[in-house]
C-alpha cells in the first residue's frame, strides 16, 4: 500500500448487535481504529466523505467471514485513493475519481474514513450533479430499494406504496411512475405535510397515514375512484400493522402481489428465504404472490444518471456533521423514530 496512505482510520463499529431491538445496539457502537482495509484485485480503496445509514442495520447479525467489529452504513460517497489493479484494467475508473457506492451489506460498511468496495458496485459522481457528498451518500439504498420494488410493474396498472414519504417511498413513488405511466395510478400514504411533495413527485393520490379512516379511504379510492378497481401491487417501507393492514386490503381487493422492504422480515417471508440472509425468493401464502427482499447493488450508474437528467430526485432527512460516537447514534436515534422525509447521512470529511 502506498506510503501516503495511513496504516490505520477511525471508524464506528458495533460490537455486539442486538438483533430483536435495534435501540439496545446503539450502546455498543463505539469510534475505534481499525487497520486501513487493503483492495483486492477487483477493489478500489474510498476515501469515504459522507455515509447514509440503515437504522435496521443495527440489528443484523455478523455476516459469516466478517471480521469483528462489524462497520455499519453501506450507502457511501468519496473519493478512490487505491486501485486493486492496474489502472490498465480499472476501466472507467481512475484515482481521483469521486464516486458513489453500495456496499454489499454481508460485508464491512463505510461508517469509517476508508473502505474497500468493488468495482462493480462503483459508480462515479457525474460531473453535471449538482449536490455534495452528502447528498451523493443518500441515493444509492433508497434509489436501487424502489427500483427493484417496482420491478413488477407494467404500463396502466396501479401500485400503493406505505411510507411514502421517507427516503426510499419516495424513489418508489417516482419510479413507479415511470413504470405505470398516465394510464396507471400511483397512490401514497405518507406523513402529514407531505402531500404537495408526493404529488410533485408522481403520486396521484396521497394519504395521511394518521388518517383514522385511512384504510376506509383507500378502499373507496380503489374501487371507486381507479378504473377496473384493482391495486396491481403494494410496496411497504414500514411493515407490521401497516403491511397486515395493506395485505388486508389487496385480499379484500382480490388483486395484487405484495412486496415489503420493512425490517424485521415478515413470518411469511422465512418461507422464501435462502441459504444466505441477503437472497429472499418470492412466496405463495395465503393465496397471495409475496416478497421480502434486500436491495441488490446493480444498476447505480443508470440511477446516477437519472439523477442528473432531472427524472430523479434524491433527498436527506437529517445530517450529522462529524465521525463520533455521539453524532452517529443521534443519527441512528433519529433514523429510528421515523417521519424524515428523506436519508440520514453522516457527513464524515
Amino acid at each position: 500500500m502506498s506510503t501516503q496512505l495511513p496504516t490505520t482510520m477511525s471508524a464506528i463499529a458495533i460490537r455486539t448487535p442486538e438483533i430483536s431491538d435495534p435501540t439496545k445496539t446503539l450502546s455498543s457502537l463505539s469510534l475505534t481504529s481499525l487497520p486501513v482495509p487493503r483492495p483486492s484485485q477487483t477493489q478500489a480503496l474510498i476515501r469515504i466523505h459522507a455515509a447514509s445509514i440503515t437504522p435496521w442495520e443495527l440489528t443484523w447479525p455478523f455476516p459469516d467471514g466478517v471480521p469483528r467489529p462489524r462497520i455499519p452504513a453501506h450507502d457511501v460517497a468519496g473519493t478512490i485513493v487505491l486501485l486493486g489493479m492496474p489502472s490498465s484494467r480499472a476501466g472507467r475508473f481512475g484515482m481521483g475519481d469521486k464516486v458513489v457506492a453500495l456496499l454489499p451489506f454481508n460485508g464491512q460498511g463505510g461508517m469509517a474514513e476508508y473502505a474497500v468496495c468493488d468495482l462493480r458496485y462503483l459508480a462515479k459522481i457525474p460531473r453535471d450533479f449538482t449536490g455534495g457528498f452528502v447528498e451523493a451518500a443518500s441515493i444509492p439504498r433508497a434509489a436501487l430499494t424502489g427500483s427493484q420494488a417496482c420491478h413488477w410493474l407494467e404500463e396502466g396498472q396501479n401500485v400503493l406504496i406505505a411510507g411514502g414519504s421517507g427516503a426510499v417511498g419516495r424513489m418508489a413513488v417516482q419510479l413507479a411512475k415511470m413504470r405505470v405511466h398516465h394510464r396507471g395510478k400511483v397512490v401514497a400514504i405518507g406523513g402529514a405535510g407531505s402531500e404537495e411533495e408526493l404529488r410533485e413527485l408522481g403520486a396521484d393520490f396521497v394519504f395521511n397515514y394518521r388518517d383514522a379512516d385511512l384504510w376506509d379511504k383507500l378502499w373507496d379510492t380503489f374501487r371507486y375512484y381507479i378504473a377496473g378497481g384493482e391495486c396491481n401491487l403494494l410496496i411497504d417501507c414500514v411493515g407490521g400493522k401497516t403491511l397486515a393492514r395493506g395485505t388486508e386490503l389487496l385480499r379484500n381487493l382480490s388483486t395484487g402481489r405484495i412486496v415489503t422492504v420493512a425490517f424485521p422480515p415478515p413470518a411469511w417471508a422465512e418461507k422464501g428465504k435462502g441459504a444466505r440472509s441477503e437472497f429472499w425468493e418470492e412466496v405463495e401464502h395465503e393465496g397471495m404472490r409475496k416478497k421480502f427482499f434486500t436491495v441488490k447493488e446493480e444498476r447505480l450508474h443508470s440511477i446516477m444518471e437519472m439523477v442528473v437528467m432531472g427524472e430523479l430526485k434524491y433527498s436527506v432527512g437529517f445530517v450529522v456533521d462529524g465521525l463520533t460516537e455521539e453524532g452517529v447514534r443521534a443519527g441512528y436515534e433519529r433514523g429510528l423514530k421515523g417521519g424524515l422525509s428523506g436519508s440520514v447521512v453522516v457527513k464524515i470529511l
